[in-house]
């Protein structure tokens, strides 16, 4: 279960960061397209939003990379609860920008994910399929009960 929770989380991070990073219109792909495809969502912000303007565009750097970041972190199980705990606060924050400006339809699906990542912390002690869950999983078998004898 925990495997499903965090490669769902993972992937729609990675995704969401992976789609800023598209040239809106044409098919150029790479990080100098974040700055443009950030742009129409500061506009929008600062035009409707309760958010100061000062914030928008620290946050429209930040974001794109803290979607990719903690995806690959979800999907990799590396730093599991850190990635997932990263990610879920991604999720957070732009529930709180979409219920700002106020867009309920959004926001509510940006709970969805919230609760989805929520749900995957709850059920991190069993990560065996991660990179964390194979690198510092407890040693022991059928008779490491005996060894300590």
């Amino acid at each position: 279960a925990h495997l499903i929770l965090r490669l769902w989380v993972g992937l729609r991070l990675l995704m969401a960061g992976l789609d800023k990073m598209r040239q809106k219109g044409g098919d150029g792909f790479g990080f100098e397209w974040i700055e443009a495809s950030m742009k129409p969502i500061v506009d929008n912000m600062a035009q409707y939003a309760l958010i100061p303007g000062f914030m928008l565009k620290p946050y429209a750097i930040v974001l794109p990379y803290a979607l990719l970041i903690s995806g690959v972190w979800c999907i990799l199980g590396i730093a599991n609860r850190i990635g997932l705990l990263v990610g879920g606060l991604v999720f957070v924050s732009l529930s709180f920008g979409l219920m700002a400006l106020p867009d309920d339809d959004q926001a509510v699906f940006r709970g969805i994910e919230v609760a989805l990542t929520a749900l995957a912390l709850m059920t991190s002690a069993h990560n065996q399929f991660s990179l964390d869950g194979l690198l510092f999983r407890k040693k022991g078998g059928c008779c490491a009960h005996k060894a300590a004898e």
